[in-house]
């Protein structure tokens, strides 16, 4: 009497609970295998329960592979209910056909008419091919009733921090929710930098699946996502609709989130010099030293940022002149400053031809960098692929597969936190240059918008000798920099010596933060 195993399967938890599938499965085959006078002990039926025929590493499947080449040629027939059974795609299902052939065993189909000859192959061919195209189509339906669902405020998706599912409903998560509030409405307040929010969310346990700090670009899609409003939008419908879960934050958070990350507000980390940028910059008209600045005390008990000169000799009592000037004016004036030197010297296209030479090289290794890394991740996902397809010409065994699943899966979530943070900063380089642009052709606007380490760069770039500032009567005429001095002598680009070239470390543009 020959010896037959049998496969069943079911992919959704309504069909495994409620058994009716498996077991209907199950029956059929087993009266077949009867008929056709074949032996089945109970332990040669292997039920795979709530596993898709997507993927060819289910463990039933995979325990039955591993059961045939045990029993080697000892097994003759493998029973299933239909091929979408075993497998919907075409490719899968002769590469677990060719598998099981090695250890003597045919597949048959109990309720598909598959002969043994050419016409029967044929069938088998086309339904094998059916069952691809029937999951296909069943694909296409499945992102349609997506998008229905997020249309309609529903969210078909694994849940955001902050959120769990209950139930096939968005919740609030009862440890995280609090977190991500708090971190969403700390960054609001325009007071934290985008690697300042990323740290202080790690330390309330925001962090990546390996444990790792998440890359500011992540931080800026949890920053920037509407579903912590109450809203729904995603890549299946760009729409924004009022969802059906509980909003974390008033929208209105959110949305400054988004004007401080496009740069529309501007974030604003209060530091030490943030209100008096132009000292050590500013030289005093009577003595030549540096000027000083601090807040004053009026007699309404409100503060007032002056700039003002400590020397005994420039007060007022001894110059009759004013010393001192609110900070407010001198930095419009100083403004008004930088636009006079609009575009400076006429320097503006040997100017590019500078930054365009430092960009060049450094924007090239940025794409290369992210390149390398798209193409190590490629290679372990085939690596992955292939290491499944040894296992099922049986070259490896379960446990060396098993370790090395697991190796390239780390290897892969690894590769993936560094190809963020590489595209991230190719996004960065690419914005050198328009910003390098803004700076030399409206300094005035680039000034104004920058943060105080840029300003205070800026002003070193173009005064490293100071600018000398009447407190009665504005600026004066400042010395630019040998630099700028140099370049705007010359009349051909290639003439400019490359030991002055060099861009200043620190110029470069920053994103928010």
């Amino acid at each position: 009497m020959s010896v037959g195993i049998i496969y069943t399967r079911v992919s959704t938890k309504e069909q495994v609970d409620g058994k009716t599938s498996l077991d209907s499965q199950e029956k059929e085959c087993k009266k077949f295998a009867q008929d056709q006078k074949t032996l089945v002990p109970e332990q040669n039926i292997f039920r795979e329960r709530g596993e898709s025929a997507k993927f060819i590493d289910r463990p039933e499947l995979q325990n039955l592979l591993q059961y045939v080449k045990d029993k080697k040629n000892q097994v003759e027939i493998l029973y299933i209910w239909k091929i979408d059974r075993l497998a919907r795609n075409l490719g899968d299902y002769y590469g677990i056909k060719v598998a099981l052939a090695k250890y003597g065993v045919r597949i048959v189909s109990v309720t598909e008419p598959i002969d043994d000859d050419p016409v029967g192959r044929f069938l088998e061919a086309i339904l094998a091919a059916a069952a691809q195209f029937d999951n296909e189509i069943r694909a296409i339906r499945t992102v349609s009733g997506m998008r229905v669902r997020v249309e309609q405020g529903g969210w078909p998706h694994s849940a955001p921090i902050g959120y769990t599912k209950k139930n096939a409903r968005v919740v609030a998560d009862p440890v995280y929710a609090s977190k991500i509030t708090d971190v969403l409405v700390k960054f609001s307040t325009g007071t934290f930098s985008l690697a300042q929010i990323a740290r202080y969310a790690f330390t309330q346990g925001i962090q990546t699946k390996s444990g790792k700090p998440k890359s500011t670009d992540a931080l800026k899609k949890i920053l920037q996502n509407l579903i912590y409003a109450g809203y729904t939008k995603n890549k299946l419908s760009p729409k924004v609709h009022r969802g059906m879960h509980k909003a974390l934050v008033d929208e209105e958070v959110i949305y400054k989130n988004i004007d401080l990350i496009q740069g529309s507000k501007k974030t604003y980390v209060l530091r030490g010099d943030d209100m008096f940028p132009l000292r050590g910059t500013l030289l005093c008209s009577n003595c030549s030293k540096a000027l000083t600045a601090s807040s004053s005390r009026g007699r309404s008990g409100s503060y007032y940022p002056m700039y003002h000169c400590n020397q005994p000799t420039c007060k007022k009592k001894v110059t009759g002149r004013k010393a001192s000037a609110d900070a407010d004016i001198t930095h419009k004036l100083f403004r008004e400053y930088l636009e006079n030197l609009r575009p400076l010297s006429g320097i503006t296209k040997l100017y590019k031809v500078i930054v365009l030479r430092a960009w060049n090289d450094e924007y090239g290794q940025a794409v290369e960098n992210a390149a390398r890394i798209s193409k190590e991740i490629d290679y372990y996902r085939q690596l992955r692929k292939a290491t499944t397809e040894k296992f099922i010409l049986d070259k490896i065994t379960e446990e060396d597969k098993q370790a090395q699943i697991a190796n390239i899966a780390e290897k892969i979530n690894d590769l993936e936190d560094e190809q963020i943070e590489a595209d991230q900063y190719v996004k960065e380089k690419e914005q050198i240059v328009d910003d390098a642009m803004s700076f030399i052709t409206t300094p005035d606007i680039f000034w104004n918008r920058a943060n105080t380490k840029i300003r205070q760069d800026i002003q070193k770039l173009l005064f490293p000798d100071g600018i000398v500032y009447d407190f009665e009567n504005g600026f004066g005429t400042a010395k630019l920099s040998p630099l700028l001095s140099v370049i705007a002598n010359k009349k051909d680009p290639s003439d400019v010596d490359e030991s002055l070239v060099v861009i200043p470390r620190g110029i470069e543009p920053l994103l928010p933060g």
